[in-house]
């Protein structure tokens, strides 16, 4: 089942239908769906798709010449003996069509003199023909450096680009038909992320402590492993990266602490965390406001969802799960899980920010500062405009007080550049008649019941 992804589509379709030749580079995570997508573009169309693998040149070219050549079932030659030939008889094809390298960064990994190939190939033949090229690659780095980079040999050659990211929190249910509630799918969310393949391996008959023991604490199922697998197929010491993401997991989000639980030098570990960081893995937060390169309140998080749940619930504890104790390690997520979830969900509502009354706010964080927190701000300071926002993981409904901490809080004096101040408040388990009654009154607040606006 394909699900989502329109615009991915519709852009790829436009382009398409331009009849001009195309260079499109497509990159993004593992798992993140890139391979569907082509797929399903291919799907109505004429078009070859071929998967790299990590071989010697020759037997690739070898195996993209039978690809070829089979597509256009023309009795030519068996294989071409080198790129220039390949590209040379692509460019004669007259009609349109696709094709689809995948993995494009296993082919030049063991032989980076292949990208200059492909340039000259682009150059020489292919940007004057009716090709629709699409390079697609997981390692975002490889992709990033040696394809879109400023070095690289197809620097300005591509003619578009798209970083396919995660599904976001809203789109999600289509994986489950609509099955789960608001709860369970922020739980999902927050346990899977918006991956498609992770999204697939649960199960909408389960619910959602049945798949946490079915689908992770399961040491013959996929995602057991999948984090490690990731981290040691993408980085050499892998050691060092699980130290650090496990120590941030424990709360250890400031650099020194993440140096004294890890051991590692701070000229090494920046390192470290700049990799994770390009890998979308781990993030530095500052206050919403604040140049990250200049503010001195940084904490470090994980900010990919699945490594969150993973460093958090199982690389720790998988003892528990070889030695059939799963039962006691769901026990520790149901007892911890409230305060897990609660940033899971503050992570939901600084996204629904972007969709809230219509209203552009064009920064939008958390701020902290030593006397007080704001779990969600967003700002425009055009318009002199800010939204401030508090977060409710909780069994109880949020009561008029946390309106009157928060509205407290807005006339700190770093916010006197704003004229005009609006509030919102999510709760998972909704509001005081009171509340509701005052936010009726004040148009300035605006109540949300787990994803939903009340008033």
């Amino acid at each position: 089942m394909f699900v989502g992804r329109k615009r991915e589509l519709a852009y790829l379709e436009e382009r398409f239908k331009t009849g001009k030749p195309e260079l499109i580079i497509l990159y993004g995570r593992r798992r993140v769906g890139k391979t569907e997508l082509t797929k399903e573009f291919l799907r109505k169309k004429r078009g070859i798709y071929y998967l790299a693998e990590k071989l010697p040149e020759n037997l690739q070219l070898k195996k993209l010449s039978e690809k070829v050549i089979e597509f256009f079932d023309e009795d030519i030659i068996t294989e071409f003996s080198n790129w220039e030939m390949l590209f040379k008889y692509l460019a004669s094809k007259h009609d349109r069509y696709i094709l689809v390298i995948d993995e494009f960064p296993y082919l030049i990994e063991r032989e980076p003199g292949i990208i200059s190939s492909f340039q000259k190939g682009w150059d020489e033949y292919l940007s004057n023909s009716n090709v629709f090229l699409i390079l697609t690659g997981s390692s975002v780095s490889v992709m990033e450096n040696s394809v879109l980079g400023y070095k690289s040999p197809l620097y300005g050659r591509r003619t578009g680009q798209l970083l396919l990211k995660q599904f976001p929190f809203n789109e999600i249910g289509e994986f489950f038909e609509k099955k789960y509630g608001f709860d369970d799918l922020l739980k999902i969310w927050g346990t899977l992320g918006g991956v498609p393949f992770y999204l697939e391996q649960f199960d909408s008959d389960l619910d959602y402590y049945g798949n946490v023991m079915e689908k992770i604490y399961n040491q013959n199922e996929v995602l057991f492993a999948e984090a490690e697998f990731l981290l040691n197929d993408e980085l050499r010491e892998p050691r060092n990266y699980f130290a650090i993401l496990r120590a941030i997991s424990l709360g250890k989000r400031k650099l020194g602490e993440i140096i004294n639980e890890t051991g590692i030098d701070k000229s090494s570990i920046m390192k470290y965390i700049s990799i994770l960081n390009l890998l979308g893995i781990v993030e530095k937060e500052v206050p919403v406001g604040e140049d990250p390169l200049k503010s001195k309140k940084g904490l470090y998080r994980i900010a990919d969802n699945f490594f969150r749940f993973y460093f958090r619930y199982v690389f720790y504890y998988k003892d528990l799960i070889l030695t059939d104790q799963r039962e006691r390690l769901l026990s520790i997520l149901k007892d911890t899980e409230n305060q897990f979830f609660a940033l899971t969900y503050e992570d939901f509502a600084r996204s629904a920010v972007m969709w809230i009354s219509g209203s552009n706010y064009f920064e939008i964080g958390r701020w902290w500062d030593r006397n007080a927190e704001i779990d969600l701000v967003g700002m425009n300071r055009e318009e002199k405009r800010i939204l401030l926002g508090e977060v409710k993981w909780s069994e109880r409904p949020v009561t008029t007080d946390i309106f009157a901490a928060l509205r407290e809080k807005a006339y700190l004096p770093r916010w006197d550049e704003f004229k005009e101040k609006e509030y919102a408040i999510f709760s998972r388990s909704g509001f005081t008649k009171a509340l509701v009654d005052e936010a009726k009154s004040d148009r300035s607040l605006m109540l949300f019941h787990g994803d939903k606006r009340v008033v």
